[in-house]
């Protein structure tokens, strides 16, 4: 709902309210999963019936209470940082999970993939049980809007690639991927248009890499490719380029063709990094590089002392 439109088409603020709970309470009402709106102070507006079955607690006991008193302390700071990244960052969406307090102080583990709509400041979740999830291993390792692995499966999965390089003696190749022009679109076309096109992006990249697991999504518009090769025969650049020439094709979103670029830093080990630290730090500083220089174009780190070396760049041109 377009406030901004509303209003300047003559509608007045007590018509655009009503509008809000109509929407509200149809999206909640068509939700089996538990479903809360919360405004920017974290206080529960409305709460759907599924909330019941799993917590104990009516939505009518839910509604004016505050998010923070439900959670674990433990997990507050993490979560309300979540939060608050969707306010200051061009994200619309992020997925996180916490312990709650439901009824009689038994805590359960719920995963929140949550939306921010700036027009109206209000964060809209839906909420599942874990504890009811066959796959927790699945749940808590991809990312709710695109389905790659997420931050947490590369985590755990890093250390195990990177030793499997040295002991193989193979190379393994971390893509560190950054869309370029995608703030652009969320101001443009709005949150919902963003989704769209990092769904559409992360299937892409899903299809550059040899396996689609090595594909990851860490968060906003960040993405890292994984990739290995005998070390007699590998050109790390190809990979490079192909994954810019698929992010640059455009996106069709309610009609209009969207452009976004990738900005690429390439960290190789064990060559130049040990560990998955220092893989991910250079590939890191690559990329932004990479964007400094021009944005659209991939670097090459060559070691934790060696600058990030240029490739291909005048090939990889974004208006070529």
């Amino acid at each position: 709902m377009k406030v901004k439109a509303l209003l300047e088409e003559g509608a007045g603020p007590e018509l655009v309210s009503r509008l809000f709970h109509i929407e509200r309470y149809a999206w909640m009402a068509l939700s089996y999963d538990m479903a809360v709106a919360l405004d920017m102070d974290g206080c529960i507006l409305a709460a759907n019936a599924a909330w019941q079955r799993a917590t104990g607690l009516w939505p009518e006991a839910l509604r004016g209470q505050y998010l923070l008193e439900f959670m674990d302390f433990d997990d507050r700071e993490r979560v309300l940082a979540a939060f608050q990244s969707l306010i200051t960052s061009d994200a619309a969406s992020t997925t996180f999970d916490f312990r709650f307090r439901c009824d009689q102080g038994v805590y359960k583990r719920f995963n929140w993939n949550v939306l921010f709509f700036p027009d109206t400041e209000i964060f809209y979740c839906i909420v599942k049980d874990l504890s009811n999830i066959h796959d927790l291993h699945h749940a808590a390792y991809h990312d709710t809007l695109t389905g790659l692995p997420n931050r947490l499966f590369l985590k755990d999965a890093l250390p195990r690639l990177v030793g499997g390089a040295v002991e193989r003696r193979h190379v393994l190749g971390l893509y560190f991927i950054d869309l370029d022009g995608f703030k652009a679109v969320n101001d443009t076309l709005g949150h919902q248009a963003g989704d769209v096109l990092l769904q559409t992006v992360a299937e892409r990249l899903r299809r550059c890499a040899s396996r689609p697991d090595r594909c990851v999504r860490l968060g906003g518009d960040e993405f890292v490719l994984l990739e290995t090769w005998p070390c007699e025969d590998h050109r790390p650049e190809d990979m490079a380029g192909a994954i810019i020439e698929t992010v640059n094709r455009p996106v069709c979103i309610d009609g209009c063709d969207v452009r976004v670029g990738a900005s690429i830093g390439i960290a190789l080990a064990p060559s130049a990094a040990s560990t998955p630290g220092e893989l991910m730090e250079l590939a890191d500083k690559a990329m932004y590089s990479a964007k400094r220089s021009g944005k659209n174009r991939f670097l090459l780190a060559t070691g934790a002392e060696g600058p990030a070396c240029p490739m291909g760049l005048e090939s990889l041109d974004a208006n070529r």
